[in-house]
């Protein structure tokens, strides 16, 4: 794994779990759980889905249709 790679999916986590945070009004522990056990931080964890090269906005709508719906829409 790449220094470059770490460290955009670190700042990518990091916005993750302040947005959790503030949605769901959440403590960090909590946000942190659920970000770490998520299917999104998955695909961001592997490289070749490229998700770090996205913003956090959007990363962030795949994370929230998975914690609202259970899934994340592959459409």
């Amino acid at each position: 794994m790449s220094e470059h790679f770490q460290y955009l999916k670190e700042g990518l986590i990091a916005d993750l779990v302040n947005q959790v945070m503030a949605d769901y009004n959440l403590d960090l522990e909590k946000a942190l759980d659920i970000v770490y056990s998520s299917d999104v931080f998955q695909k961001l964890s592997d490289p070749a889905t490229a998700l770090y090269k996205e913003g956090p906005a959007y990363i962030y709508s795949y994370l929230k249709e998975e914690l609202e719906k259970g899934k994340i829409n592959s459409n």
